[in-house]
């Protein structure tokens, strides 16, 4: 078995385009996924324009930059250009008449422009409403004459009433540009097993194999050689990521990660040499290849949040390994243990167990040497 690894390991290096999808391009997507963003801490771009110029807007606008975001003022023919340009996440108006509305107890209508999605809109939305009910709720206490002893007021009770703060009780932050990382990798990990796996069908176009059959060489270990070929890739790939993580660009990773992506790619090797024994030509195998990577990609989560899906695409990613590999990561980048939150280790087993079955059951079907090759 391990000249036929050899041989593998140099069919595979003598290509310029395997090298490239094999180790190149796994290391690229992962290292620009971790430059997108650090963390889900990075604060956002908030465009205001205030209509009513007073000091109740203007602390308003202060609350929004409390939170660390970067708080702008728009003119409100630039919002569109903003926005799409991607300069600002959202643009808050507040009203003219909002001080004075909201000091006789009528709800000013503050409306909020994005194009990020229900996220951004709803942080914000919320972080508003809390001002305005505090605000609303020291207004009918105290009953001020003026905008000016609401103010006062409320300095009074933030420096005499009770402070809240709020602190998580464990250590473990997700980081945005890993998870996205993540998913770039988890994208290009079923494509670079697949070409691993895609040799079988490379020995058969190129007749090689008769070799093989006049060898004391069986289909099952012609087979194993092909797969532990891949997994020799898949470690490199994990080498080359641990060293990137460590040393080049640190982020914190840890072995339940590494785990989680060699599993997952184990579940694709089993499913390209399924597929490399079931098709008849390379242009077929190829043609199946983008169609399954890609669209399970987006079905899964690899390029965007769920959340941004309809909820029946939600619904409909569970087909994928990509969505449970990426639900893994969010989990394990929480600190939960995947033996103790079962479900997408149990999930992605069922993919690879299917897939192995699979490959058995075409491995079988091959009823003699020459069929198999």
């Amino acid at each position: 078995m391990l000249p036929l690894i050899k041989n593998n390991c140099q069919i595979i290096l003598a290509r310029k385009i395997m090298i490239f999808m094999l180790l190149i391009l796994p290391v690229i997507l992962f290292s620009l996924g971790l430059l997108n963003v650090t963390s889900q801490n990075a604060k956002m771009n908030i465009g205001v324009v205030d209509h009513d110029n007073t000091l109740l807007s203007e602390t308003l606008t202060a609350i929004l930059s409390e939170d660390g975001s970067n708080v702008q003022d728009v003119d409100e023919a630039d919002i569109d250009n903003r926005l799409l340009e991607g300069k600002v996440e959202a643009v808050v108006t507040i009203p003219a008449g909002f001080e004075a509305d909201f000091m006789q107890a009528r709800i000013p209508d503050i409306s909020i422009r994005t194009l990020k999605g229900q996220e951004i809109t709803g942080s914000l939305k919320a972080g508003i409403d809390i001002t305005l009910s505090s605000l609303a709720q020291l207004r009918d206490i105290r009953q001020p004459e003026s905008a000016q002893t609401l103010m006062e007021a409320m300095r009074e009770t933030e420096a005499q009433g009770f402070q809240f703060t709020v602190q998580s009780i464990s250590t473990n932050e997700i980081n945005q540009g890993l998870n996205f990382a993540s998913g770039y990798l988890i994208f290009v990990l079923a494509m670079s097993m697949m070409q691993a796996t895609s040799l079988i069908l490379e020995e058969k176009h190129w007749n090689t194999l008769s070799r093989v059959r006049q060898a004391p060489v069986g289909k099952f270990a012609f087979l194993m050689a092909n797969f532990l070929t891949a997994v020799i890739f898949l470690i490199l790939n994990l080498l080359a990521l641990f060293i990137i993580t460590r040393f080049v660009m640190p982020v914190k990773t840890t072995l339940s990660m590494y785990f989680l992506w060699f599993y997952y790619g184990i579940i694709w090797i089993f499913f390209g040499i399924f597929l490399a024994l079931s098709v008849k030509s390379r242009a077929i195998y190829s043609s199946i290849i983008p169609i399954v990577t890609v669209v399970f990609a987006m079905l899964g989560g690899c390029y965007w949040p769920l959340w941004l899906m309809p909820p029946f695409m939600q619904k409909l990613a569970m087909i994928t390994p990509h969505y449970w590999a990426n639900d893994a990561m969010t989990l394990i980048q929480k600190g939960q243990s995947l033996l103790v939150q079962r479900t997408d280790l149990l999930a992605l087993t069922g993919f690879l167990v299917v897939f192995a079955s699979l490959g058995l059951f075409a491995l079988r079907r091959s009823q003699s040497a020459e069929d198999f090759v």
